[in-house]
């Protein structure tokens, strides 16, 4: 059975929320000039906070939930105020070669292909972020200005519990996924249609996962390739396990003020169905890595 674990919840406190906000951001700002420096702060309290939640990340835990308060905060201070808290954790970088730092993750009715999953009400499609950009994302963060009328709960997966299933069908399996397959960019690296990369990983501190199946799919149409009968049987024995995994995985509601941080690299993540009768599924996301001069 899959590795079981309990995401960690901290609360920003209310007192924080001032100095959250001390660094403005224009209402009309465009999604790819939000500011990338790190966010100084001298409060203490942000700063445990931010230290608790990087060690849990960074832990056994592979990702936390962030609650704020919402009462009183329009969508933009809400933005504001998380995207602050971020960058004094990470260092935001651009989601798509178009550039977009923070993205709205909300149902559309035409769904860019690069897009085909956050802007639809897909369900399942088990994956992870960023898998065709130059460099995949350490973390990933999603918050909630609103949530579905009902269902969409996000669910977390550590890989290295669904690679320990895995190699319990059949250790050909983690072979066939470790090495080398082709993933479509989709126009996201100048001059390269296809990267290749292995699914799977191995580091000194269990695996890493680079995985959205319809992208390598797609890699071998474009290549008027087939997927080999391996990698097929592979990646299915994969898709079972997950979706077994999630039936049981911890369940998280990004209802407004709600935030879901998680590492990128050894989490696997989707979403349950939801139906948006009354309300809608408004989301915000952002990408980050580790560097200049953020908590480490």
């Amino acid at each position: 059975m899959a590795k079981e674990f309990t995401i960690p919840e901290f609360t920003i406190p209310g007192a924080a929320v001032p100095a959250l906000l001390e660094r403005g951001i224009e209402a009309d700002t465009p999604l790819d000039k939000w500011p990338t420096e790190a966010f100084r702060t001298t409060s203490t309290e942000i700063q445990e906070l931010a230290d608790g939640i990087l060690a849990a990340v960074r832990g056994q835990a592979g990702g936390v939930v962030v609650r704020v308060a919402p009462e009183g905060l329009s969508d933009h201070d809400l933005s504001t105020l998380y995207w602050n808290f971020f960058g004094a954790l990470f260092r935001a970088v651009p989601q798509y070669s178009s550039g977009e730092l923070i993205y709205p993750v909300e149902v559309q009715a035409s769904a860019a292909e690069t897009s085909h999953y956050s802007n639809s009400n897909k369900a399942g499609n088990y994956h992870t972020d960023g898998t065709l950009l130059p460099q995949l994302p350490d973390v990933a963060f999603l918050f909630g200005l609103s949530a579905a009328t009902g269902g969409g709960e996000t669910l977390l997966m550590d890989v290295d519990g669904l690679v320990e299933q895995l190699a319990r069908i059949d250790p050909a399996h983690v072979a066939e996924l470790s090495r080398p397959v082709p993933f479509d960019v989709k126009d996201q690296m100048a001059g390269v249609r296809i990267k290749r990369q292995p699914v799977l990983t191995s580091t000194p501190d269990g695996y890493e996962l680079r995985y959205v199946r319809l992208y390598i799919e797609q890699a071998f149409a474009a290549e008027n390739t087939p997927v080999p009968t391996e990698l097929q049987a592979a990646m299915d024995a994969f898709d079972e396990v997950s979706a077994a995994a999630a039936v049981t995985a911890e369940a998280v509601l990004l209802e407004r003020g709600v935030g879901l941080l998680w590492d990128n690299r050894r989490m696997l993540h989707g979403r349950r169905p939801f139906q948006e009768t009354h309300s809608s599924r408004r989301l915000r996301r952002v990408y980050g890595v580790l560097g200049e001069g953020r908590a480490e």
